[in-house]
């Protein structure tokens, strides 16, 4: 069984488990399935906004499918989160990913 499906059989179980949704968006990228990454994304955006680890990856995958406008304000949205959450790192890794955007 791939991580693909053994990642969906969890998701049965958990239908609304952020990690989950996460961790099967990375792998959607690892094959090169950017529209299904990119949907899982915007789910968990929405679902879940205070998922910090989802708007660096998200805002990537954005930047690198041409919609750089929309990984702008991702980053900026995943900054304000990271300093509401103090987590210094994070804010950092998204503003040099703002900083470096096209």
């Amino acid at each position: 069984m791939s991580k693909i499906e053994q990642l969906r059989e969890f998701l049965k179980e958990n239908p609304g488990d952020s990690f989950l949704r996460f961790a099967l968006a990375l792998e959607f990228i690892k094959i090169e399935n950017f529209d299904d990454a990119l949907k899982l994304f915007k789910l968990l955006v929405e679902e879940d906004p205070q998922y910090l680890a989802t708007y660096l990856h998200y805002g990537n995958l954005l930047s690198a499918t041409g919609n750089s406008s929309l990984a702008e304000k991702i980053y900026t949205i995943g900054i304000d989160i990271a300093n509401a959450q103090n987590k210094i790192k994070a804010r950092q890794e998204l503003e040099q990913a703002l900083f470096l955007l096209d």
